[in-house]
């Protein structure tokens, strides 16, 4: 073991003294050698902790990176479906309007279908 020497302020010496009593160690010199002691692990858990913090933060951020992608996937995907429901309803529209001509069609005088053929049949239900 190697002998060192040092100053303390009045502090140090205050804390030494408290650690030293709170542990029941008969020497400064060995209330020192503890307190390094503590500090060396106490410090080594940190770097331990400091790590894993890290790989949660790092963890974290590829699965709200993957979160992000899916959503914009579940976005893009309710995109299409709107659109599509948008285009079912236009030809809806569509086949409902053909079925009314046609059935108007059918419904007509042969002087109506005359004047439709000649002229065209108007869109809406006028006659």
């Amino acid at each position: 073991m190697q002998k060192v020497t040092f100053s303390l302020t009045d502090d140090h010496v205050d804390s030494l003294d408290q650690y030293q009593e709170e542990n029941d160690i008969s020497s400064r010199s060995e209330a020192l050698r503890r307190f390094i002691d503590d500090y060396e692990e106490l410090h080594t858990e940190y770097e331990e902790l400091h790590t894993e913090y890290e790989e949660l933060q790092e963890r974290l951020e590829r699965e709200r990176e993957e979160l992000q992608t899916e959503l914009e996937r579940e976005r893009n995907r309710n995109q299409m479906i709107l659109e599509q429901r948008e285009e079912h309803t236009e030809l809806v529209r569509y086949v409902q309007d053909e079925r009314s001509a046609e059935q108007r069609w059918r419904e007509a005088g042969i002087g109506q279908r005359l004047k439709w053929r000649v002229f065209g049949m108007d869109t809406d239900d006028k006659e």
